[in-house]
Formats: C-alpha cells, sequence, structure tokens
C-alpha cells in the first residue's frame, strides 16, 4: 500500500511541476560550466578558457500543455497535417512555451588562492509566451460551444527577448564549510517585444446568438522597425525597417541594464553538501525603437461569428482589428528578467558515487515553474566522468538526463542534457535541452589541494592524477 501512495504522490508532483534547464549540470560542481547556473562553484584548477562561440552553447525549448505529435498529425503519405483537437483536450487553463538559446562568446576564469575570479560575454535569445486555452478552442471550434455563457480569455501574452551579457563574478572560500559567489552582468538589449496578460471575455446570447467581445491590451516593444500611425494614434502600418546593417544591430548599445546572480555552497557535515542560487534579478531600459501600444474597446460581432472554427475567422479579424487597432506612441520603457531558483543537496555514497536533487523554479508573470531532478554522478573511466538524472515536471516520466565530461591533455568537452530519449522521438516531448562545449584547464596539478575539500565525485577531471580525489578521500576516512 505504500509503494501505491509513494506512485500516487509522484504522479501528482510529476503534474505540478513543469519547468526544467540545467538541473542535471547544477551538483556537477566539477564542470567549470557549473558556475554559470551557480556562481559560488569554483575550479581547482589556475585558468579556465572557453572557447570562443563554442565554450558552452545552450539550447532548450519546452511546452507545459502540448508536444508536436499534439499539433501536427500524420495525413496521406508523409505528409503532416495541423490539428489542435489533441492539443486543446490536454491543456490547462493557461499553458507556457518557451525557447533559449544561449552562446557563449569569451569565457574564461582564474584561480588567486581562496579567490575565483569569472569573466564572460553571451548572447541570448529567449520567448516565454503563454496561452489561454479558451482562446485556441475559439478559434479552433467556434463559438457555439460557449453559448448562454461568458467566457474568460483572458492571459495570453508574449515575451521575446535577444540582449548581450557581459558578467564579472567573483567566488571565495569563506570558511571550511561555506564558499559564496557573485556574479554582475552589464546587459545590452538588441530586441523585445512585452506584453501584459491580455483581458478578453466573450458571450454568445444561447437563444439570439448574439455575440459580444470585450478587450483590454497593453505591450511593449523595442525593433527595428518603421510604424507610421493615423491622426488619432492609433497604428497604420508597422513594417520591417530594411536599411539595418547586421553589425549596427548587434553593437547596438541604448537599451541599458543591470543583473546579478548569487551562490552558496555549504558542507552540512562530511557527506553532505548543500548548494542554491538564484539568478538573472535585473532589468533592462528599452530606448532605440521603443514603442508603447495599447487598445480597449467593446463590440458586436454577431455577423461576423465564427461559427464554423477557422471557416470565418478573417470576417471576425478584420472586424476585431478595427476596434482594437491599438495606439502607439514612442516611449521608452523597461522589462524585468526571468529570475530563476535553485536548490540542491548533494550526498556522498563512496569514492566512486555521490547522490543528489535539485529544486528548480522561474518566476514568470507572477507563475511559478518549478521542476525536480534526482542525479548521481560517477566516474565512468580514467579522465571520463558522468552523471545521469530523472526529472518529475510537464506530466511525463520519461525526463532521463544524462552528463558526461572528458578530459584529453589540457582540453575538455562536455555535453549535459535533461532529457536524453527527447533526441529519439522529439515530436513527442514537452522539453528539449543541450548543453554542450569545449574548452581548456590549465594549471590543475598544484590548485586542487587549495580550494576546499572534493565534494563527491568529480564530474570533470582537471589535468593532473585523476585518483586525488578518492586518495584524499580515503585519508580523510581513516582520520
Amino acid at each position: 500500500m505504500r509503494n501505491v501512495y509513494f506512485a500516487i504522490l509522484l504522479s501528482w508532483i510529476s503534474c505540478h511541476l513543469n519547468g526544467q534547464q540545467n538541473n542535471t549540470l547544477f551538483l556537477m560542481h566539477e564542470l567549470p560550466q557549473a558556475n554559470i547556473v551557480n556562481p559560488a562553484v569554483p575550479i581547482d584548477c589556475k585558468l579556465f578558457v572557453g572557447f570562443p562561440g563554442i565554450g558552452s552553447t545552450h539550447v532548450n525549448a519546452y511546452s507545459t500543455g502540448f508536444a508536436l505529435s499534439d499539433i501536427l498529425v500524420s495525413s496521406s503519405g508523409d505528409s503532416l497535417r495541423f490539428e489542435l483537437d489533441d492539443a486543446i483536450s490536454n491543456m490547462s487553463n493557461k499553458e507556457m512555451i518557451a525557447t533559449e538559446t544561449h552562446l557563449s562568446l569569451l569565457s574564461a576564469g582564474y584561480k588567486y588562492k581562496q579567490n575565483y575570479f569569472t569573466i564572460g560575454v553571451n548572447e541570448k535569445v529567449n520567448t516565454y509566451s503563454t496561452l489561454n486555452k479558451n482562446a485556441l478552442r475559439l478559434i479552433h471550434g467556434g463559438n457555439t460551444q460557449f453559448e448562454g455563457q461568458l467566457t474568460n480569455l483572458n492571459g495570453t501574452r508574449v515575451n521575446a527577448i535577444h540582449y548581450r551579457e557581459y558578467a564579472l563574478g567573483w567566488a571565495r572560500e569563506i570558511s571550511k564549510r561555506l564558499s559564496l559567489g557573485i556574479r554582475l552582468k552589464f546587459l545590452f538589449g538588441k530586441a523585445n517585444i512585452y506584453t501584459k496578460p491580455a483581458r478578453m471575455s466573450l458571450y454568445t446570447d444561447a437563444i439570439s446568438f448574439e455575440t459580444y467581445v470585450a478587450s483590454s491590451m497593453e505591450g511593449n516593444m523595442s525593433l527595428p522597425v518603421d510604424v507610421t500611425t493615423h491622426t488619432d494614434g492609433k497604428l497604420d502600418e508597422m513594417v520591417e525597417r530594411d536599411n539595418v546593417k547586421t553589425g549596427d544591430y548587434l553593437m547596438n548599445r541604448e537599451n541599458g541594464g543591470y543583473g546579478v546572480d548569487l551562490g552558496f555552497i555549504y558542507e552540512l557535515n562530511e557527506n553532505t553538501t548543500l548548494s542554491g542560487s538564484l539568478l538573472d534579478m535585473g532589468y533592462i531600459n528599452w530606448k532605440s525603437d521603443a514603442y508603447a501600444l495599447e487598445s480597449s474597446g467593446s463590440m458586436d460581432i454577431t455577423f461576423e461569428a465564427i461559427e464554423d472554427g477557422l471557416g470565418n475567422l478573417d470576417a471576425v479579424t478584420d472586424a476585431l482589428l478595427e476596434v482594437f487597432n491599438p495606439e502607439v506612441a514612442a516611449e521608452a520603457y523597461s522589462s524585468p528578467m526571468l529570475p530563476a531558483l535553485y536548490l540542491g543537496i548533494s550526498r556522498y555514497i563512496n569514492p566512486w558515487l555521490n547522490v543528489g536533487a535539485v529544486f528548480h523554479t522561474e518566476l514568470y508573470r507572477n507563475r511559478f515553474h518549478p521542476s525536480l531532478t534526482f542525479s548521481g554522478n560517477t566516474m565512468i573511466a580514467k579522465n571520463i566522468y558522468g552523471s545521469l538524472s530523472y526529472t518529475l515536471q510537464n506530466r511525463q516520466f520519461n525526463n532521463i538526463g544524462a552528463g558526461i565530461g572528458a578530459q584529453f591533455g589540457i582540453f575538455h568537452i562536455h555535453a549535459v542534457s535533461d532529457n536524453v530519449p527527447a533526441f529519439f522521438n522529439l515530436m513527442n516531448a514537452k522539453n528539449v535541452n543541450l548543453r554542450f562545449g569545449i574548452s581548456m584547464l590549465l594549471g590543475c596539478g598544484r590548485e586542487r589541494k587549495n580550494f576546499g575539500k572534493d565534494n563527491g565525485i568529480r564530474a570533470l577531471p582537471c589535468v593532473g592524477d585523476p585518483y586525488s580525489a578518492i586518495k584524499s578521500r580515503k585519508k580523510r576516512k581513516r582520520r
């Protein structure tokens, strides 16, 4: 009976955990890239240098509500057709779709006594969009399904951002048990779309079939576009600027902002280590090509109402655009970053294995998107170390992750993913992510004994004796 209760508990947790990013990496503390998700993590070497452009690349895409197989179904032959029925049936009232692409242009770290200093330049493109289930039901199935009721269409929103990050980090061993880290980030925005949750409702009379819609929407954007307005301030035309030079766009420094990351590592006892970090607290001020958009109103769309799904959508769209055409004004604005919290615990089992758990959550528009990961790190072979993880999230139970670090002289490579099976079944995956890269570690032999003890198995060796961590562990056990 206890096993049944445990299975029910795991099912409930999985249904309520739906955010995932770099969870496997978080407890691989000997990987230099672990400093990305916890600025308190040092290296045991004198110098770390990531190869420009390929030091560490991160790609991530996830949906909290549906997979590609829910919206693309097989048709005649090898073709696919767009279908919303399965996607809508699997959705909650609001679902999130997100993508992330992070490219390391420059990364380096230098160890000096009890301090570890880092520098990084990263290009980041993120999108976070929220969909309202009823809005998709309306578009797909028409308004007859909502007869006699006031239908809530609130919550749809879009956030897309491209920015460059210049980061300076400092980690320091405060005591034998505690290490702290901080990273200051100077942000320069390149493009942005930032909207508030749309407020929209629909009412269809069950007898007369009269249909009314009311809406209020606000948003901001900073894009290389040309905007013209009518005399009343409402949008006339928005077109992409055709004379934008790529260099001017990429080197735009008008949209400045700041951010900070904080982290800690605390040895609770000889076998147990706690760690955590709070990332991406900050904002960007948008000034170049910055606009504010706002629209509100209500109207009777009875004659243009959607009765046959997408068949009558054009008429309804034209009517809605006429009433809800936004007012546009050139106006600077600020957009917050997306804060993320990591909390981890790792436990030393034996010289070849440690296990741990990581809780991760992001706060997006007053809604948390958490995930929970269990992992184990081990030595696969000399100079090859790995991690295996299992994540509860997105109402799926096949989120098996893996990470590997391998040493070849002064060069090392890393590859980490929280959901390896997704690469073999992309159509049914709700989350796909991968971090990979190549870098160099120098001066490792004389540094490892100076920056605290090794907490469990090394996920990635430095140049020198890869077994020294195990030897030092055995010596401590004898004492």
